[in-house]
């Protein structure tokens, strides 16, 4: 089965976790399917827009690895702006006006007429989602100076671009719902719909990017690795991936599955993200480590020979991001100014003074103070790996360093 899914975010400003997520679950079923993944711009209210909104989202969906098969600029359909498709929307007004679905206002604005039946939605994931009769909401289709509305734009659109399944927020129920019937009115075929729970913030309310809501760029600047933040965001969407060790996107694709989305609100998980970050970065070969991690800290104006890197980059199961995994490494490059000693510490420095040993166990002392003498602090990168990075006289002059102290 070959499936067309879109992610219509409007340009208000950049993509929210919560949009992410969105776009997420349309890749994972479109890469477990087949077929394409369309980015269409929702610009219909240009007073919500912030400038250069669109090129930042999809900037944040290309660092996802997200990858957009048609929009906003190319393609059948092009461009896929919504704002630059009003003859097309104006057009399908009409028809629903012919069809008695819509209704031409004293003031030029064309709105849903009343509708008197109930509404089905065959939820992919919920079942039947059912809107009593005269429950639909006034909707607005074109405002009175002739703009059409998010809804109109919508339905039209989604059929002109032959859209099989549509997956977003279950905030956008009543929405889907309307839809429904303007695809009726309209003679089309609507797409399936499937529903993902809302992401919250702390406080309960939903993420917004025009409230300053937590974004993908901030997670980006922080130094996440994008297949972290796509498998985190996987594991909210659809409840059966939690079941999965941290994975690549074709694995939690095969797993992804639209009749078990999670519904209701969610709140993305902080450690839950941790330990993705930790084992994601596990999962890369020890060479794109190294590179990934000497990138980092050619950014904090630090080199760090490529062999003594290497030899660190097993030790960094303690990080989560590659800023951590830089500050471990940094911990261990630079000598630090020695701790003042405790009895512990000069018997540890005395040791790995009279033995050439890589074995720590070897030098008969305690763990704790070998650390100390090395890096001047009690927490880091597993000492086998401290010992094999640095070099014999560097791992000398830090215990000299310390005896010398008063």
């Amino acid at each position: 089965m070959s499936v067309r899914v879109r992610f219509a975010p409007a340009p208000t400003g950049d993509l929210h976790i919560g949009g992410a997520m969105v776009a997420v679950a349309n890749h994972l079923l479109r890469l477990q399917q087949g077929g394409a993944l369309v980015l269409r711009i929702d610009d219909t209210d240009p007073s919500a827009h912030t400038a250069d909104a669109a090129a930042r989202i999809e900037e944040a969906l290309g660092w996802l690895g997200v990858t957009i098969d048609e929009g906003p600029d190319d393609g059948p359909y092009a461009p896929y702006r919504q704002s630059l498709r009003t003859a097309e929307h104006l057009a399908g007004a009409e028809r629903l006006i012919t069809a008695g679905v819509a209704r031409r206002g004293a003031d030029g604005s064309i709105a849903l007429e009343p509708v008197d039946r109930e509404v089905v939605i065959e939820d992919l994931s919920r079942g039947a989602i059912r809107i009593p009769a005269g429950e639909l909401p006034r909707t607005v289709l074109v405002r009175s100076d002739g703009r059409p509305t998010f809804h109109l734009a919508t339905a039209v659109d989604d059929a002109a671009m032959a859209i099989t399944h549509v997956l977003r927020g279950e905030d956008h129920i009543t929405n889907t719902a309307v839809q429904l019937v303007l695809c009726a009115g309209l003679g089309v075929e609507p797409p399936r719909f499937a529903h993902l729970p809302i992401v919250v913030g702390e406080d309960g309310g939903k993420l917004s990017s025009s409230d300053g809501a937590a974004g993908v760029d901030e997670l980006r600047a922080a130094g996440w690795l994008p297949a972290a933040v796509v498998d985190w965001l996987a594991r909210s969407a659809c409840p059966p991936i939690t079941a999965l060790p941290a994975s690549a996107p074709d694995e939690l694709a095969a797993a992804f599955d639209p009749t078990r989305l999670g519904h209701g609100t969610t709140r993305l998980d902080p450690a839950l993200l941790e330990r993705l970050g930790r084992d994601h970065l596990a999962l890369l070969p020890v060479d794109e480590l190294v590179e990934r991690v000497a990138a980092e800290l050619a950014t904090r104006g630090v080199a760090c020979p490529h062999d003594q890197l290497a030899a660190l980059a097993p030790g960094l199961g303690d990080a989560a991001t590659l800023p951590q995994a830089a500050a471990l490494v940094v911990g261990v490059i630079r000598r630090a100014a020695p701790l003042p000693p405790t009895e512990g510490d000069r018997a540890a420095a005395a040791a790995l003074l009279e033995h050439d040993t890589r074995d720590v166990n070897a030098l008969g002392v305690g763990k704790k103070a070998v650390r100390r003498v090395l890096t001047s602090s009690d927490h880091g990168i597993p000492l086998p790996f401290l010992l094999a990075a640095l070099p014999r006289d560097e791992i000398l002059a830090r215990a000299q360093a310390v005896l010398d102290q008063p």
